[in-house]
């Protein structure tokens, strides 16, 4: 991290640590200041418990450390409550601990926030379960204890920890399969204090580097640490015990990586009587650090001084450790010779911490108002989306209305009255077998001199080919006569290569249709919201669907063999003249060619004119033919198709298929979950500016 910058504190100067503690009251718990900061303290703990953590950055403290580094002790100094100390790792979930001055009597609420599924997802409804109402602080470790345990238990309800001794939990952890290591749920403590001050905070299991018997829990602690500081409006709290160096702490390197400069960082230093007066080179490292001098952090260091296991055994109470605390460092080089002694002390720490705290809450107010109402509008939009949900108590009603519509839509699809891009993609399929059709015109060489050609298709047809076809099919005609048989080879020859274009256009077409029926049953408004209901229609339409398919391919067959087989015929005699006439006009052969040329170019222009009529025939006979066998005829007989076998299910069968399906049912569930989470955030946030405003009407605090 960056260096030498001063820290900001809340107080300074030469007071000393008794006078800071004694001014903390006044200061913190006065009436105004107090009464706001409560409100926002328990602003905070209700959007917290409707989720907001999983929409919005709330402010928070999160306290983070490594094993051992002291960090359970400042719990215990900032709460006075003992927490849970076994030897081991003490905190196995993270623990949120709220504390609120109130001049009633002192108590704590115990309650576990599930909001985790074991592998670390997040629930579709998280819980909150009171788990505890305890009145002597004395008790409050082994509450939470057995509150871990709730937590951390993979087989037992919470009531089963209730009258579970320290040894029976220690028994459970150490038995095989019954507890999980860490667990991302939380255990909340709510505690009322007539001595306590204004404060929340996340307390996070000590990071460690090893584990005896699952090695999967080091990476697992990690990674709770780091989703749990990564916000930007996170403080992080990072305990450092004295008697090690800063870099030498996993804490500060996830700390570092997620506030780069140090905006957010607030050091403790612990165990600092431990430091022996010999080790002048720590000794000297820790008084610059504490004075700001290295390690820079914009909120700076505290140094707190906890009691030994010997001392916290003799149950002392608050007033009397605190005094132990302030006597150690009024009375110990070099930390009394310190200027700054709002540095020093529980105290001090809760001190400074509850103003940050309250004052990052407050800040940030109008942004979260923003983000909640930006999310709520995003999620209800999405909502809107969504497809109505269905009441099935009339399946047969639903399944009819469903088939009409859907039949409709077809039927008006194929007529070209809807979804235009079907017909225009049909045309598209027409227009293409029209051009393929036009490739496979004659192409008759009049050059006199030209070598007969190969008969394979596409090759030009010379005077000498078409001179020997008429030669090959002459019988007893009279002179000038022109075999009809030679001109039926040449027709037969082109009219032959029509089959492949024509099936090749059918092919596509009918993907096409079926395309279509794809997207028209998975249309929310037809079948696509009912996968089982949805199978069942298209194994129906398929049968009809592929009758219609084979039925067009015959006759697409019968209309290519009518073609290609004698009789060439055609009525159409005066397109027939214009064509031949063309043909002769583009060659100019109306002089100068002998009686065998003139036979030859007339079988020439013969076939030329019947492949120009029979062609414009043909292309126009295939795309009718699939238009009114296929679509026309399969629209007219599909409804009665699926009334017919779809009306017969019994209506259990019906209902069950009117399930809607999974993934926008749980998509549905989502986002009714979040809009409802946000809706209730939000009238969070405006009932306390109305509070802000009137504050004699201050809600409960905690409830």
């Amino acid at each position: 991290m960056p260096m030498a910058r001063r820290p900001q504190n809340a107080t300074t100067g030469s007071a000393s640590p008794t006078q800071s503690n004694d001014r903390l009251s006044d200061d913190i718990s006065g009436s105004s200041y107090a009464a706001r900061a409560r409100r926002l303290i328990a602003l905070t703990n209700d959007l917290k418990a409707l989720g907001a953590n999983h929409f919005l950055d709330v402010p928070r403290i999160v306290f983070i450390g490594n094993q051992s580094a002291g960090k359970s002790s400042v719990v215990e100094g900032v709460t006075g409550i003992n927490v849970p100390r076994d030897s081991g790792t003490c905190t196995r979930c993270p623990t949120e601990c709220t504390m609120t001055k109130d001049p009633g009597p002192w108590s704590c609420t115990i309650k576990l926030r599930l909001e985790f599924q074991a592998n670390g997802n997040q629930m579709l409804e998280p819980t909150t379960v009171v788990f505890a109402e305890v009145q002597d602080p004395s008790e409050v470790e082994l509450w939470l204890k057995r509150a871990q345990a709730a937590i951390l238990s993979t087989t037992m309800a919470p009531g089963d920890f209730h009258n579970k001794t320290s040894a029976e939990l220690q028994a459970l952890q150490s038995a095989t399969g019954v507890m999980a290591a860490f667990s991302f749920n939380t255990v909340e403590m709510y505690v009322r204090d007539p001595q306590g001050a204004d404060l929340s905070f996340v307390d996070l299991p000590g990071i460690i580097q090893h584990h005896t018997t699952d090695p999967e829990m080091v990476p697992f602690v990690k990674k709770l640490v780091e989703r749990n500081i990564k916000g930007k409006n996170t403080l992080i709290v990072l305990t450092i015990p004295m008697t090690d160096d800063i870099e030498n702490q996993q804490a500060f390197v996830l700390a570092k990586d997620a506030d780069p400069e140090g905006l957010r960082t607030i050091g403790v230093a612990t165990k600092p009587d431990m430091l022996q007066s010999g080790n002048t080179g720590l000794l000297t490292k820790w008084k610059e650090t504490l004075a700001g001098e290295s390690y820079e952090l914009t909120h700076g260091y505290y140094c707190v001084k906890l009691p030994d296991d010997a001392t916290r055994a003799r149950g002392l109470g608050r007033t009397e450790l605190q005094a132990q605390e302030t006597e150690f460092f009024n009375s110990t080089e070099p930390w009394k010779s310190a200027v700054d002694r709002a540095r020093f002390g529980v105290r001090n720490f809760v001190k400074s911490t509850s103003k940050l705290l309250i004052s990052l809450i407050e800040k940030n107010l109008p942004s979260l108002k923003e983000e909640v109402n930006k999310l709520l509008a995003e999620n209800t939009a999405e909502y809107e989306k969504l497809p109505v949900q269905i009441n099935a108590n009339q399946p047969l009603h639903i399944v009819v209305s469903r088939i009409s519509g859907f039949c409709r839509a077809f039927e008006r699809t194929v007529h070209g009255e809807l979804n235009k891009d079907f017909t225009h993609r049909n045309k598209g399929y027409y227009h293409n077998f029209s051009k393929a059709i036009e490739k496979t015109a004659p192409i008759f060489d009049v050059n006199k001199n030209r070598r007969p050609s190969s008969s394979e298709a596409g090759q030009p047809i010379t005077l000498q080919e078409v001179r020997s076809v008429i030669d090959n099919n002459l019988t007893w005609e009279l002179p000038s006569y022109i075999p009809y048989e030679a001109t039926k080879v040449f027709i037969r020859r082109q009219v032959c290569e029509w089959k492949a274009p024509a099936i090749e256009c059918f092919d596509d077409v009918a993907r096409s249709l079926t395309l279509l029926i794809d997207q028209l049953l998975d249309d929310s408004d037809h079948f696509g919201r009912f996968a089982e209901l949805k199978v069942l229609v298209r194994t129906i339409i398929a049968k009809e669907e592929k009758a219609a398919y084979d039925e067009t391919l015959r006759v697409i067959n019968k209309l290519f063999k009518l073609e290609k087989n004698p009789p060439f015929y055609t009525q159409n005699r005066s397109a027939f003249g214009e064509e031949r006439s063309a043909w002769y006009s583009k060659h100019n052969l109306s002089h100068h060619v002998s009686d065998m040329e003139r036979d030859e170019f007339k079988v020439m222009a013969d076939v030329h004119a019947y492949f120009q009529v029979a062609s414009k025939r043909f292309i126009d006979h295939i795309p009718l033919t699939i238009e009114g066998e296929l679509h026309q005829e399969l629209a007219s007989r599909l409804e009665s198709k699926l009334f017919q076998t779809l009306t017969t299910i019994d209506e259990d069968n019906l209902t069950l298929m009117l399930r809607e399906d999974a993934e926008i049912e749980s998509k549905r569930a989502l986002l009714q979950q979040r809009i409802e989470r946000l809706t209730a955030i939000k009238h969070r946030l405006m009932e306390y500016e109305r509070s802000a405003f009137m504050p004699h009407l201050e809600p409960e605090v905690l409830e």
